[in-house]
């Protein structure tokens, strides 16, 4: 009997055995373990932003290009030329009496040149801005670029703005009691005047090259200030 049970048992082991084959009952090998995920790129840098300009720096770099001939303070750029007495007040300098003609010459010479000043005239007031004058001993509209200062002129075809002799003015301006400020530009053979940014001359001429500058008084009162120029 004992011998039966045991050899039932051993089939029956046998079977379960078998059993558990066919149904998958069999240990599975533990999966695979996942990949890693691949690691994403870092991104590339960004280039650098380019630098806001610095408009103060800017305007410092283009304003050294400029030289104050007077600002208020002395006379050590000009000769005095001529019958005037010059005198500063205040800001401004002014010559208000004369024997004759009085200027005040710049010790430099100038060709391509731009100058830029403000002056106050009184209504009878004769004066102008020479340029590229030939001799700085003798200033006259005929061997300078006269712009001229004088709202009251006898023949109005060169008053105040235009240039005695060569250019008219474009634009009728008086100067009287009030500060105007001129811009004359000389480049070549082109001369270019601007009162209180009103173009007044736009033309050109090739008779003076290169000569001081001379600022006039002639008659009235006339006063000058921030005069100063670059060279082009």
């Amino acid at each position: 009997m004992k011998r039966s049970t045991l050899l039932l048992g051993t089939f029956a082991g046998i079977a379960l055995a078998a059993c558990q084959n066919d149904m998958g009952g069999e240990t599975a090998e533990a999966p695979a373990a996942a990949p890693m995920p691949a690691a994403a790129p870092m991104p590339a840098p960004a280039a650098p932003a380019a630098m806001p300009m610095d408009t103060n720096t800017y305007s410092l770099i283009n304003e050294v290009t400029w030289v104050n001939l007077f600002a208020g303070h002395d006379l050590s750029s000009f000769t005095e030329v001529g019958g005037s007495s010059w005198s500063i007040v205040d800001d401004y300098v002014e010559a208000t009496e004369g024997t004759e003609n009085g200027f005040l010459v710049t010790r430099g010479s100038y060709g391509d040149v731009q100058v830029q000043a403000e002056i106050w005239a009184s209504p009878e007031a004769n004066s102008g801005i020479f340029m590229r004058c030939q001799d700085g001993a003798n200033i006259a509209a005929a061997t300078c670029y006269e712009v001229n200062i004088f709202d009251q002129r006898e023949d109005q075809t060169y008053r105040t703005g235009g240039i005695v002799n060569f250019a008219e003015p474009m634009a009728q301006m008086d100067a009287a009691d009030q500060w105007s400020t001129f811009d004359i530009v000389m480049e070549g053979d082109h001369l270019v005047v601007r009162m209180n940014d009103t173009l007044m001359v736009d033309s050109n001429d090739a008779s003076f090259a290169r000569g001081p500058i001379a600022f006039q008084w002639g008659a009235g009162t006339v006063r000058f200030r921030n005069i100063k120029l670059r060279p082009l």
